[in-house]
C-alpha cells in the first residue's frame, strides 16, 4: 500500500487525512505525521498500517485530553476514570469502546509530554485548595487520595512546615465571611454554627474550637 495523499482537515488543520492507494485510510495528528514520516509515495505493509491505526487512535484521544487540560491538570487516576466512565456509557449505547491498550498507550504519551505528573498535580491541588477554598490539611489529603495520588506524595505535599498558612490562620480566613453573616446570632448558637462549619471544612476539633473562641470575641 502506498500513501497517495496527506491532506489537512478542514475543521482542524493540525490533523490530517491519510489516503492509501487513492482511498481515505485514517486521520492523524501532526506528531504522527512527522514522527512516522507519512508523506506521499511512502510504501506501507499491513503491519505498518495496523500500528499506524493504533497510534492514530491514541492521537485522537489526545485531542480529548487537551480539552480536559484546558480546564485543569489531571491525575493519572482521573484520566483512567474518564475512559472507564466513557466506556460504560458507550457499552450502554452499543457503541465502540476505547481499548485498554489504547488507554495505557495514551497514559504513557501523556507522561512523556509531562501532562501527567502526579507530584506536580498534587502540589498545584494543595495550593489552590489552601489559598482559594481554605481547605484543611485533612480535607486535602482525603481529596488527593480520591484522585489516586500515592500516599508518599500526599505526605510530601501536605507537610505542615512546607505550607505557607497554618491551620489556625486558614481556619480564621475561612470563618471570616460566615462570622459577619452570623453576627446577630446569640453567642452560643454562633459558636456552634462556626465550629460545625470548620469541621465540615476538615479542620480538627481543637483547631476549630480555639479559632472560634478567639474570633467570637471580636464579633
Amino acid at each position: 500500500m502506498k500513501i497517495t495523499s496527506v491532506e489537512p482537515q478542514k475543521r482542524n488543520p493540525k490533523r490530517f487525512n491519510v489516503f492509501l492507494d487513492g482511498e481515505f485510510a485514517f486521520g492523524a495528528d501532526e506528531d504522527l505525521i512527522v514522527n512516522r514520516r507519512l508523506v506521499p509515495g511512502k510504501v506501507l505493509d499491513t503491519s505498518d498500517v495496523e500500528k499506524l491505526l493504533f497510534e492514530a487512535e491514541v492521537g485522537k484521544l489526545m485531542e480529548k485530553m487537551y480539552r480536559l487540560w484546558n480546564i485543569r491538570q489531571r491525575s493519572e487516576k482521573e484520566v483512567r476514570d474518564y475512559f472507564r466512565i466513557k466506556n460504560y456509557e458507550s457499552r450502554i449505547k452499543g457503541r465502540d469502546q476505547v481499548s485498554q491498550l489504547a488507554i495505557d498507550a495514551l497514559v504513557e504519551t501523556l507522561k512523556k509530554k509531562g501532562m501527567i505528573n502526579d507530584l506536580e498535580f498534587a502540589q498545584a491541588w494543595v495550593e489552590v485548595r489552601r489559598n482559594s477554598k481554605k481547605k484543611s490539611i485533612r480535607a486535602i489529603k482525603a481529596e488527593l487520595f480520591q484522585k489516586g495520588i500515592d500516599k508518599e506524595i500526599i505526605e510530601e505535599v501536605t507537610r505542615v512546615e512546607s505550607l505557607e498558612s497554618s491551620e489556625e490562620d486558614l481556619a480564621k480566613l475561612a470563618l471570616e465571611k460566615k462570622m459577619r453573616i452570623w453576627k446577630n446570632l446569640e453567642p452560643k448558637k454562633l459558636r456552634q454554627k462556626a465550629i460545625e462549619f470548620l469541621l465540615r471544612r476538615g479542620f480538627e476539633y481543637d483547631v476549630a474550637k480555639e479559632v472560634v473562641e478567639k474570633t467570637a470575641k471580636l464579633v
